[in-house]
């Protein structure tokens, strides 16, 4: 850090054109749940972008197959099985990952549990498990990483959580307490580790469309979701990972203890239909596109 007098500025020599070329080229990430969904995009987008990647999933057919389209597109990814609710995988996916780039200045923690119950029905054995996976797995992965973070020259961790841990998510189970949790603990996270300079934020991600959300999710209802989003659709993977990149990043390098929407505005569109009218906006907008 450069020395200052307290009556002179620092000199800012951060790059303006960070738009135009990588700040993360050679940087070694760990990227948990990275077998698919937005941690296989957040892979994707890191290796291209000159990042080195180690793509950790539950399922080592799922990481493998990341990582080799990765490889396959010109980048550098290796992949590993782990299960984040156990210690000893974190410990070697740590492992493997110092041991293959000989450093690690990035930890992306996209994995997650969930089930649908009510809180009166949840069998707490399952709430267990939703906590060791969702809260408990993160705390000790960020422990296995400091060591390492704190020999890089831009250390970064990015959580992902959800809307429900801000508003909650009725009969979603622990799912809403967990990630409010985990919204929390990176806060912590954030404020005891600055001083290592560590910067730790939180990405929450809006309903994200792809093959798997339209078979799980009924039409209808998919329907109803993207009518709440002043956007008009529904996110895609990627662009959950390029927030997930950037906070990683050093171009995000004064912004730590954050927890950002990335949404489409669904998390701030209390009233869908605004006052005095029968429609959204962008249904009386497509109507009048049909009739002129």
């Amino acid at each position: 850090m450069t020395e200052t007098t307290q009556s002179e500025a620092p000199v800012d020599n951060r790059p303006l054109d960070w738009m135009r070329r990588s700040t993360i080229e050679g940087f070694a990430a760990l990227i948990v749940g990275g077998g698919s969904g937005m941690g296989a995009a957040t892979a994707r987008t890191f290796a291209a972008n000159g990042g080195l990647v180690m793509v950790a999933d539950l399922r080592s057919e799922h990481a493998e197959r990341v990582a080799a389209e990765v490889v396959a597109n010109g980048g550098k990814a290796i992949a590993i099985a782990m299960d984040v609710s156990n210690p000893q995988d974190i410990e070697r996916a740590v492992k493997a990952t110092v041991d293959a780039y000989g450093r690690l200045d990035v930890l992306i923690n996209a994995a997650t549990w969930s089930q649908n119950a009510l809180l009166e029905d949840v069998d707490m054995a399952d709430w267990a498990n939703a906590f060791q996976t969702n809260v408990h797995g993160p705390l000790l992965l960020a422990r296995a990483c400091l060591p390492y973070l704190r020999k890089s020259p831009a250390p970064a961790i990015v959580h992902v959580a959800s809307l429900a841990g801000v508003v909650g998510y009725a009969r979603k189970s622990a799912y809403g307490p967990t990630k409010g949790a985990l919204i929390t603990l990176s806060r912590q996270m954030a404020l005891e580790w600055a001083v290592d300079n560590i910067r730790v934020n939180v990405v929450i991600p809006g309903t994200i469309d792809s093959p798997l959300a339209r078979k799980m999710i009924k039409p209808e209802v998919l329907a109803d979701r993207q009518r709440t989003i002043p956007l008009g659709r529904l996110g895609f993977p990627s662009e959950m990972a390029d927030l997930a990149v950037f906070l990683a990043s050093p171009a995000a390098s004064f912004i730590t203890g954050q927890a950002i929407n990335c949404c489409g505005g669904f998390s701030i569109n209390s009233f869908v239909v605004p006052a005095g009218m029968t429609e959204t906006l962008r249904e009386v907008r497509q109507r009048e596109a049909s009739e002129s």
